[in-house]
């Protein structure tokens, strides 16, 4: 994934509507999921991984990762204090 961050073309948001818009209560944007990328995982799963966001809360990322292309969409995420 990190490598699909810093080769992206253009400014595109790696995140599915459902991510930036369903749940807009949680407060996050993409600039936590991407601080959470970037940071050491906690805890990492097929496709669900736990870090933390920039304010250090744990946030849980639930991802699908295309390797042939090296990209990944994020399908939903959350923070200790939200639910999925």
């Amino acid at each position: 994934m990190l490598d699909a961050l810093e080769n992206a073309p253009g400014t595109s948001n790696p995140e599915t509507f459902h991510a930036r818009f369903g749940h807009l209560e949680r407060g996050l944007q993409i600039d936590d999921v991407i601080y959470g990328i970037e940071t050491e995982w906690k805890a990492c799963r097929p496709l669900r991984f736990s870090t933390e966001n920039a304010d250090g809360d744990r946030l849980t990322l639930i991802v699908a990762v295309d390797t042939a292309n090296r990209t990944f969409e994020v399908i939903t995420r959350w923070t200790k204090n939200t639910t999925a």
